[in-house]
């Protein structure tokens, strides 16, 4: 006989997250099944009658489970693998220190008074206690409408979803919305540190991904003797989903961090101010030619660079060569162009990655 679904151990238990009543564990195990035997920690902000914790408990074997609950009361379900704190959601300090003391956690269940306020207030203090790939639950978000939302709403100006919808809306918009220009801290940096958010009936599952890593764009294509004796460039480059970078070793390296980060816009300067460059867009249309510290292209408007030459200008060329190194798309060897020569993508690819060496003539 196989193990019982969560549902069917939720009705065991007579939780109202069953099927009897909202109808949430069908939907949650397709979000956890997947960690069902891990050693996974657990938080659940209110307890009530213990019927969720002793469901968690059952589902996930190796489980470290917290209850978290206002009321004293609560402490008569710690045991085993289940502990209680007695804390109120309302108070930030109370919970950082039962986050600080349990947490990080795989999964947050809230459960707690459904008060707006309330609601909002614990997703901003404990999804940073939430791990990479980990999962935070709002539930009853019924009460955010209706007649429910007199005796819910507290003293909020907006509700949960309603704050919930701004999230979304920087998850989807991606980089068409400027999020340095929003004033929320919380949905500055998490704005787009999340998977998926999933509305259902009466909830919401926010699936974390948030990678706290300091990346590095200026690794460089070649590093040969043109490279070693090339006379201070730098580059500005405008990636997608990072911003401007800016590297005094001739490259910008949109492929150097994992994953590939398309080349929007770009200026190029030199230590002797000889430069002048021009760009490709994907529609095969080049800019005019510029002097060294103009930006061509653009920024935050996911159009995408797929050329680039520079050159020498004046005498300065007889003496000085320019060395164009690009790379498009997501692999494959670099392409290589030097004094005015056209660095172009030949199949339509964006280019992410581009190096500039200015050095004498041989």
């Amino acid at each position: 006989m196989g193990a019982l679904s969560l549902n069917d151990i939720g009705l065991k238990y007579g939780t109202d997250k069953s099927s009897a009543t909202h109808d949430y564990l069908s939907f949650y195990e397709f979000f956890l099944e997947k960690k069902r035997n891990s050693q996974v920690s657990i938080l659940e902000v209110g307890v009530l009658d213990g019927q969720s914790l002793k469901t968690w408990e059952e589902y996930f074997p190796k489980a470290k489970l917290v209850g978290v609950d206002i009321a004293q009361g609560a402490k008569r379900f710690e045991g085993g693998r289940i502990a209680i704190e007695i804390a109120d959601q309302s108070n930030i300090e109370q919970m950082c220190a039962v986050a600080l003391k349990h947490g990080p956690f795989d999964v947050v269940i809230e459960d707690g008074s459904h008060v707006c306020e309330h609601q909002i207030t614990t997703l901003k203090t404990l999804f940073p206690f939430v791990r990479e790939d980990g999962i935070y639950i709002v539930e009853d978000l019924q009460t955010n409408y209706g007649d429910m939302l007199v005796d819910y709403r507290g003293v909020s100006s907006i509700t949960c979803v309603d704050y919930l919808k701004m999230w979304l809306d920087l998850r989807v918009a991606d980089d068409q919305i400027d999020i340095g220009k929003v004033e929320d801290a919380f949905l500055r940096t998490y704005g787009r540190a999340i998977q998926s958010i999933t509305f259902y009936r009466r909830a919401c599952l926010i699936k974390k991904d948030y990678r706290n890593v300091a990346f590095s764009y200026d690794s460089v294509l070649v590093d040969d003797k043109v490279h070693a004796k090339s006379k201070g460039v730098t580059v500005l480059a405008h990636l997608s989903f990072v911003g401007d970078v800016y590297n005094a070793n001739g490259c910008a390296n949109g492929s150097a961090a994992g994953s590939m980060r398309e080349v929007q816009g770009l200026s190029i300067s030199s230590s002797l101010g000889v430069l002048q460059y021009k760009a490709m867009g994907l529609d095969g249309a080049w800019t005019d030619w510029v002097d060294e510290g103009a930006f061509v292209g653009t920024r935050g408007k996911s159009q995408f660079l797929a050329g680039l030459a520079v050159r020498v200008k004046g005498n300065r060329e007889k003496t000085l060569t320019v060395r164009t190194t690009c790379r498009f798309g997501d692999g494959g060897a670099p392409a290589t162009a030097v004094d005015g020569e056209e660095c172009r993508s030949g199949d339509g690819r964006p280019l992410c990655a581009v190096q500039v060496d200015l050095a004498p003539r041989a």
